[in-house]
């Protein structure tokens, strides 16, 4: 009976939009995340190093101290730490983890968590040996233990326009070998891949070039905006790379309106959605979901730990602490509070996490009056 209902609903197409609508919504959450709970984290954002080999106009990253990052060893006693030990995604990132010669061994540490489901690696792609060395190595131990392993590839245009925002000559074709690489050999590397672009001054007047040569090589590609994040310090390079406060605006906004239409699934259409909304609005709202408002953590390369991905200060150590300690901590609590409710609003990177139920049901809303707006629309032009 169950099966039967399943194949009526997508013999009908109707039914069907309906029935993903529904799902979707059930997604968010109805009370808004306070962050006042004390949950223990399911994501942890891992800048494995703040190495960098890149000079990219929207990240100071590459001219910070990377000294004294953790052993394999001390990462260990890292990993075993009671306050992972309900995670179940994890994604690492930097500086460039391609720079850790010996990076599958920390990936071992990570697949040791009791609970972990998903790995995740960002890369600029154009150390291009050692990096696919390490994801071969890497996705083995993510297939014997029955992990998904993520793999997500930097391109912010085309030719010249990759090179400028990456600060580096001639990376646009190490970083599409790369890519070509992944795809074409993808059951040695990883379950699933995407391209993610990040919009700033120097590549928002060629987006359209970029999504086109994307599609015309099948690049799953994604796009978010540069926003301020204080840990890669790129709040101190706003009037270098940032459209949000400039006239660039405009095109950015029209940029995702298009994505918006583009969008073949909900999750990447609410995304585009929300992230046009928060542009053409005089007083932004964020209307995305957002994991490290209370079930993610920040663990970076020596052993600081940190709320929100982007905007939190260290509120501890496990060089020196407990996490459980630091991470409960009353006072850290209050502080993730203010967080929220002083910075969320401002912040509209395409983080995942539950969305809010009045945020999901006013897209949706959005979404059949739009349907319903062009089918009127079609019948004023019968009579006419």
């Amino acid at each position: 009976m169950k099966q039967q209902l399943i194949q009526l609903i997508k013999k009908n197409k109707k039914l069907f939009l309906l029935a993903k609508a529904l799902r979707f919504l059930q997604t968010s959450s109805f009370p808004p995340i306070d962050g006042s709970k004390k949950k223990y984290p399911k994501v942890i954002q891992l800048p494995i190093t703040y190495n960098c080999n890149a000079r990219c106009v929207m990240c100071n990253i590459w001219q910070m101290d990377h000294s004294g990052e953790a052993t394999v060893e001390e990462f260990a006693k890292f990993m075993n730490d009671d306050i992972f030990k309900e995670v179940e995604a994890v994604g690492i990132n930097g500086g460039e983890p391609s720079l850790i010669p010996n990076l599958p061994e920390y990936a071992r540490e990570i697949l040791s968590l009791p609970k972990i489901k998903s790995l995740n690696i960002i890369s600029h792609g154009f150390s291009q040996r050692p990096l696919l060395k390490s994801l071969e190595a890497i996705y083995k131990m993510c297939c014997e233990k029955g992990v998904s392993f993520h793999v997500a590839i930097s391109l912010d245009g085309v030719g010249e326009v990759h090179n400028t925002v990456r600060g580096k000559p001639n990376v646009f074709e190490k970083t599409t070998s790369t890519i070509d690489e992944i795809i074409k050999n993808q059951s040695k590397y990883c379950d699933s891949y995407d391209i993610g672009c990040t919009i700033v001054k120097q590549n928002i007047d060629y987006l359209v070039e970029l999504d086109t040569y994307a599609k015309s090589k099948k690049y799953n590609i994604k796009y978010r905006l540069g926003i301020d994040n204080k840990r890669i310090e790129s709040d101190k390079l706003r009037d270098q790379y940032s459209v949000i406060y400039s006239p660039l605006r405009q095109s950015a906004k029209e940029f995702f309106h298009y994505q918006m239409s583009q969008a073949k699934d909900l999750a990447n259409r609410f995304k585009y959605y929300a992230i046009f909304s928060w542009l053409n609005s005089k007083n932004p709202k964020r209307m995305l979901g957002c994991a490290w408002k209370d079930e993610g953590i920040t663990l970076d390369s020596r052993g600081e730990l940190y709320y929100c991905a982007v905007a939190s200060d260290s509120i501890g150590s496990l060089r020196k602490e407990k996490g459980e300690k630091i991470f409960f901590d009353d006072k850290n609590i209050e502080y993730r509070k203010s967080i929220i409710k002083n910075s969320c609003d401002g912040c509209i990177h395409d983080y995942n996490g539950q969305p809010e139920f009045k945020n999901v049901l006013k897209f949706l809303s959005d979404i059949f009056k739009d349907r319903f707006a062009m089918k009127l629309y079609q019948l004023k032009l019968r009579f006419m």
